[in-house]
Order: C-alpha cells, then sequence, then structure tokens
C-alpha cells in the first residue's frame, strides 16, 4: 500500500490557493468574499472544497462558514484565520492560515507557525501524537502563550475529514502512534498566556455533514438526502451551497428536520471562552516509507 496519488494533487492545490490567498485577506475584504474565493480557486485549480471555507476572527476559532447577506468585514488589527480543504475523489488536505496587521499579535502568529514547525520535525521522527502535542506546547510556552486545549490534530480517511485519531495541542499519555500511510492534519491553536484556553459552543451554526444515510418516508426530506450525498457524500458542506435548490427560509426548515431525525449532523462555531484572539497554522502530513512528507 502506498499514499494515493490523488492526496499529491489535492496538496498541490492547496498549496496554490495559500500561496494565492497571501495579501488578499486585508482589511475592508468581506468575510464571505474571502471564504466564496477561496472555494472558487480550489475548484478553478481542479479541485473540490473538502469542506465549507472558515474564517475565524480574533476569538472565533472554528466552524464559521459566512452565509449571504453577511456584511461583516476585515477591520484594522484583526486575528484572521483561514481554514480550507481540498479533496480530489474524496482523498483530503487540511490547512490554515492567520494574518494580522496588528503588531501587538506578531508574536503570536509567528510562535503558532514554529508550534506547527516544530510538531512536523517531531512527526519526522517520533509519530507518537502525545510526543507532537508535546512539542505544541513547549513551543506556545516559550513566549508566554496558551494552545487551545480541546481542540486537535486528526488523522484523515477517504471522504472522512477527522478519521479517528487526534493529534493534540499539549502532551497528553497513552495515545496512539501514527502509522505508515496514515495522512494527518497538525493544527496548533495558540492564544494568550492570560486566556481561558479552551473554546465553547456558539449559537450559529453554519457547517454541516451527513451523518446517516437512511430514508425519512418523507419525499421532500429524501430528496435532500440524495443531494447532498451526490454532492458530498459524508463530507461537510455549508448551506449556501444549496441555494439554487431552495429558497433560504425553506432550506433552513430542510436541515432543522434532518438535524432533528439525526440524519445529518450540526457543528457549532467554536470561540474561545475568554474572548481572547487565537491564531492557527495547520499542514496535512503523510508518513511513508521515504519519511514524513508535508502535502500542503
Amino acid at each position: 500500500m502506498s499514499i494515493p496519488k490523488e492526496y499529491f494533487k489535492a496538496g498541490a492545490i492547496t498549496k496554490a490557493v495559500k500561496n494565492w490567498i497571501k495579501g488578499r485577506v486585508t482589511t475592508g475584504t468581506g468575510y464571505l468574499e474571502i471564504c466564496e474565493d477561496v472555494e472558487k480557486e480550489i475548484i478553478a485549480r481542479g479541485g473540490k472544497p473538502a469542506f465549507p471555507c472558515a474564517i475565524g476572527v480574533n476569538d472565533v476559532t472554528a466552524h464559521y462558514a459566512p452565509q449571504p447577506g453577511e456584511e461583516r468585514r476585515v477591520v484594522e488589527k484583526d486575528v484572521v484565520k483561514v481554514d480550507f480543504g481540498t479533496h480530489v475523489d474524496g482523498y483530503i488536505v487540511d490547512t490554515s492560515v492567520t494574518f494580522t496587521d496588528n503588531a501587538e499579535y506578531e508574536t503570536l502568529l509567528e510562535s503558532t507557525e514554529r508550534a506547527l514547525n516544530a510538531a512536523i520535525e517531531v512527526a519526522r521522527h517520533d509519530p507518537r501524537v502525545g510526543e507532537i502535542g508535546r512539542a505544541i506546547g513547549s513551543e506556545a510556552s516559550k513566549h508566554g502563550f496558551k494552545t487551545i486545549s480541546n481542540l486537535s490534530g486528526h488523522t484523515l480517511d477517504r471522504y472522512v475529514v477527522h478519521a479517528g485519531k487526534s493529534i493534540p495541542n499539549l502532551y497528553m499519555p497513552n495515545l496512539p502512534t501514527l502509522k505508515k500511510n496514515e495522512v494527518f492534519a497538525v493544527e496548533p491553536f495558540l492564544t494568550l498566556g492570560n486566556a481561558a484556553g479552551y473554546v465553547v459552543d456558539a449559537p450559529q451554526q453554519t457547517i454541516f455533514s451527513l451523518a446517516a444515510r437512511r430514508r425519512l418516508g418523507n419525499t421532500e426530506l429524501d430528496e435532500a438526502v440524495q443531494m447532498i450525498w451526490d454532492l458530498r457524500r459524508t463530507l461537510p458542506f455549508t448551506p449556501r451551497w444549496f441555494l439554487e435548490n431552495y429558497t433560504p427560509e425553506k432550506l433552513q426548515a430542510v436541515l432543522r428536520e434532518l438535524v432533528k431525525s439525526k440524519v445529518v449532523r450540526s457543528y457549532s462555531t467554536l470561540v474561545e471562552a475568554s474572548g481572547k484572539p487565537v491564531a492557527q497554522f495547520e499542514h496535512t502530513a503523510a508518513l511513508d516509507d521515504g519519511g514524513l512528507i508535508v502535502l500542503t
């Protein structure tokens, strides 16, 4: 068994989009514009979004995908995280970058990126996920920062973003080891030393995925399930991708019923518990006979 070639294609697309986005997250740019443009670039380069492009501004840390009508724009001194991924025939890579023009938080961003690099270097020689987490936590503490304790990296599989193994952002004992030919994402989240250091759910739910492909005996709902399966299988999606098929009100009603029936899973937006800014950098990598390969 070897690493499927589709991972390398997805990685090349993602690297190109990551380079493309530099300089485009600036004061005045709309949240929705950023995410839609990232998704369009992925498609233009021959891939498909592995999940909705998410934007996390300041304390908003994960799982926020802007919808039509979103009027917010990046303002001066924001800390802006852009989290996106590409899939090619279901083979997924995942990445994220953070931007700011705020000199006060430059060290936070630099430390987060160093934590990512330190984690990758440890993974080259020691694939125990606890040791990868130790490297992230150690790098964070050097400049007085904290990691987000309840977010982690993860293994990836075909059509599965979180494939079973978690890679913590601090040391934890008795955790598994990454195996040859496993593909995984390492994603340090760092925040200020006086922050709570964990995330909590916010009310917004803008990302969903199909949890069970089963018939409900309701034509409208069953057609919606089939449509989601045809477009995404079990990969995450966001409501704005289906607005050609539904009015916004009807779409929300259908999603409510599918979530209630446990056919669709919803993901809450996650925010830092004490309202402090968070930075995030992420790579997808894989272990093969030649060692560790950074795909993104």
